[in-house]
């Protein structure tokens, strides 16, 4: 999810007049279990509707903000100590 959190995808659903909501909200959170070439890293992305790394980095950030975000994240992934976080959320909305 980005720029939103599961509040406002069950306050956006009720705005749009759905009176019957369900959400399931699932977060993983794990530690990296091995290194990866940043230049692969920059080719992946987390869903095939969703550019990759670098491709989103050129389309929403500055040069010099790039060169911070890669300065503290590269490491991280290379070295194979960071960490990643995903969540999903599903949600069923019926309008009656």
């Amino acid at each position: 999810m980005v720029d939103f959190d599961e509040r406002d995808l069950l306050r956006h659903a009720e705005e749009a007049g759905f009176s019957k909501l369900d959400l399931e909200l699932r977060v993983t959170v794990e530690n990296a279990k091995r290194p990866v070439p940043w230049e692969r890293y920059l080719r992946t992305s987390g869903n095939p509707l969703i550019p990759p790394l670098g491709e989103a980095l050129d389309r929403t950030l500055t040069a010099e903000e790039i060169i911070t975000f890669t300065e503290h994240l590269r490491p991280l992934v290379e070295s194979g100590t960071g960490q990643e976080r995903r969540a999903s959320a599903y949600l069923i909305a019926i309008k009656e």
